[in-house]
């Protein structure tokens, strides 16, 4: 999937396309942020600080060790990222009255 049907997939499921496209990236990063956070604190809680760190050092190695080095550490990171996203959105869409 290229980066435009992401990006307009994005803007469909969290319902910004009633808004100027400026507004709608800034949003869209803004949420971006707030997922990837939610993300590492999850995975922080699920690994432990240990773990954490060594996971944070690999990082420095580039994103191809970064990502191995998940995968070993917490197996089901793709489903921990999709309950971060998710709890994201529901705070959003509850924020906005959008539930």
């Amino acid at each position: 999937m290229d980066i435009e049907t992401i990006y307009n997939n994005l803007i469909k499921e969290w319902e910004l396309d009633g808004l100027p496209e400026n507004d709608q990236l800034e949003i869209l990063e803004e949420i971006a942020k707030t997922i990837h956070t939610q993300f590492l604190i999850d995975i922080n809680n699920i690994c432990g600080d240990e773990n954490f760190k060594a996971l944070e050092a690999s990082l420095n190695m580039g994103n191809e060790f970064y990502e191995t080095t998940l995968k070993h550490i917490v197996p089901n990171y793709g489903e921990v990222y999709d309950k971060a996203k998710n709890k994201v959105l529901k705070s959003y869409r509850e924020k906005h009255d959008l539930i």
